[in-house]
């Protein structure tokens, strides 16, 4: 990972933030973005083993391509930011709908766009959606939706971008004990996959060149919580 300069989307907390932080102990170079960082210029200050947090809203498709046009390379891209509402479909709202179908839809698409011309061969993008979208859950139909079409927007990005040797993994984790189950009581969080664990199998992932990881599903060892 030494030679690697990665951008992070959510990487502010839970799995972004952990794998911003995993892959600097690796030696990456990380620009992590997230929209409650400090909007400053990334300038001179990349380094190997260090992470850069900038300012980033990945629905805005003129602050992403401001952000990108600061880079020369990029080696690897996680597209992690997004969050989720869940609630019966009687009790959503268009807004939530929205707002989740425009962080990790419109989100993945602006910023795997903006960094694809910046990579070489062997560049790699990873995109986090989730085991919500090969299950089916009661009480999560937006969520559902937005990590489905993330996923299906990502087989798509995969055999465009083959011609380019850049590789494209859908990952699709089951429960991480994340803040995303702060308001949900009732779960066994101890249970639940790290999130650093989860930064340490994308590392392996992108430190084997020789395979094309399309999809990954992991889940706890108990199984769905």
């Amino acid at each position: 990972m030494k030679d690697k300069i990665c951008v992070v989307t959510g990487a502010s907390s839970g799995i972004g933030r952990a794998v911003a932080a995993g892959f600097a102990a690796a030696g990456a170079t990380v620009v992590g973005v997230a929209r409650r960082f400090s909007d400053e210029p990334i300038g001179d200050r990349l380094a190997p083993g260090t992470v850069i947090e900038v300012a980033l809203d990945v629905t805005d498709e003129s602050a992403v391509i401001a952000r990108f046009a600061e880079l020369s390379r990029v080696d690897v891209l996680i597209n992690n930011a997004g969050g989720g509402t869940f609630a019966p479909v009687v009790d959503d709202t268009l807004a939530q709908l929205r707002a989740m179908l425009d962080a990790h839809i419109v989100g993945t698409f602006l910023c795997s766009r903006a960094a694809l011309p910046l990579m070489s061969d062997g560049g790699h993008i990873i995109n986090i959606s989730s085991s919500a979208a090969k299950q089916t859950f009661a009480g999560c139909a937006g969520y559902t939706a937005a990590k489905a079409g993330q996923a299906a927007f990502g087989r798509v990005l995969r055999e465009e971008a083959r011609e380019h040797n850049v590789r494209v993994t859908n990952l699709f984790p089951g429960a991480v004990d994340t803040a995303i189950w702060d308001d949900k009581p009732g779960f066994d969080r101890s249970a639940m996959m790290k999130p650093e664990e989860l930064a340490e199998l994308m590392i392996d992932v992108i430190k084997r060149p020789g395979l094309g990881v399309e999809e990954l599903v992991v889940s706890p060892p108990g199984g769905s919580l």
